[in-house]
């Protein structure tokens, strides 16, 4: 969506230079609530269907605490990419239920905690590599 219809060109252009995309024509306010508006019920989409998918109920009562940050865990490893979402998703989704079933083989359940710990922490220090130690390219002009 954000790639190929002009609502997406409008949020990233908002979202790169909000100034910018004000000079070029497109209200920055108007597509900052707009994108507000999207996120917010995909976010509510995404609660309706924990509660209502994985509980069959309407009241949730043992809804997990871990959801946000498993969110957020899944969208750092796919770097904001759709696909990468989805790959990402699915492998936190393979650890997360086969977690209860690895005590049957004598393997601490505990151990997808730190599976999931170990792979935030490394593609964090890729981030910071990638934005702290890399060197940055000069730029050549004037004369």
């Amino acid at each position: 969506m954000l790639k190929k219809t002009t609502l997406g060109f409008e949020i990233r252009a908002v979202g790169l230079n909000p100034h910018a995309s004000e000079y070029a024509g497109i209200s920055a306010k108007r597509t900052i609530i707009l994108s507000m508006i999207i996120s917010g019920a995909l976010a509510g989409l995404g609660g309706a269907v924990e509660g209502l998918g994985t509980f069959q109920n309407v009241y949730v009562q043992g809804a997990s605490l871990a959801v946000g940050f498993n969110g957020m865990a899944v969208s750092l490893l796919a770097a904001n990419s759709p696909i990468g979402i989805l790959f990402a998703a699915f492998l936190f989704g393979v650890l997360q239920v086969g977690a209860p079933g690895m005590n049957a083989a004598q393997v601490p359940s505990e151990l997808v905690s730190i599976v999931t710990a170990s792979i935030i922490f490394f593609v964090s220090v890729h981030y910071l590599i990638e934005r702290f130690v890399k060197p940055k390219k000069q730029v050549k002009g004037g004369k």
